[in-house]
């Protein structure tokens, strides 16, 4: 929980009642390598803060194949915040969430209900504006530059700039998410590591 104090006292000043609130509504959950942590066809209704491993969300085409839509590890990588497994389309929507999520490897994280969060937010103006702050690194600018990646760059310039990311990647997730991640064959991520 250090970890996550010291993430939110970087943006807003938090005093002790706070922190003792937040932390009387989180809940530690440990997740082990390849277990699902959640369902597509699911309503998404918490939000989980990785506090070790690493996850990944995922969505299966028509033929049975999965795609790496999102991968999530702690800490904060040189291009954002990475740390939170949310679907919130699928809350607020109230609709089955389209994604998979799966740790990796053994995993913790910290969980509370969304609709616990959205109420706690709605308490203090500090709350709303920490809010839109990770918003905007978490998933806006998450999206935006995956999108605008996988639009524009090439398979070579996908793999460097995920390795600049996220240097130690090769050494916890697996080649063939790595390639579907990039949205590559897994043998031309072969060729691309030579």
């Amino acid at each position: 929980m250090k970890y996550f104090k010291k993430m939110i006292k970087q943006l807003i000043p938090v005093d002790n009642e706070e922190w003792d609130y937040i932390c009387s509504k989180l809940k530690k959950v440990e997740v082990k390598k390849g277990e699902t942590i959640h369902a597509a066809g699911e309503i998404f209704s918490d939000i989980w803060f990785v506090k070790s491993g690493v996850a990944r969300s995922y969505f299966t085409d028509v033929n049975g194949k999965d795609f790496t839509w999102q991968l999530y590890f702690r800490g904060k990588t040189k291009h954002g915040l990475n740390h939170f497994l949310d679907d919130s389309v699928s809350h607020y929507e109230n609709t089955g969430s389209m994604l998979n999520f799966e740790a990796l490897e053994d995993s913790v994280f910290y969980t509370i209900a969304l609709a616990e969060l959205d109420e706690f937010i709605s308490t203090n103006k500090k709350w709303e504006h920490l809010t839109r702050i990770w918003l905007h690194d978490t998933y806006f600018a998450a999206t935006y530059k995956r999108v605008i990646s996988l639009m524009s760059e090439t398979a070579k310039e996908r793999y460097e700039r995920l390795l600049d990311e996220y240097p130690l990647i090769e050494k916890q997730v697996k080649s063939y998410h790595i390639a579907s991640y990039l949205g590559i064959a897994p043998q031309t991520l072969s060729k691309l590591k030579k």
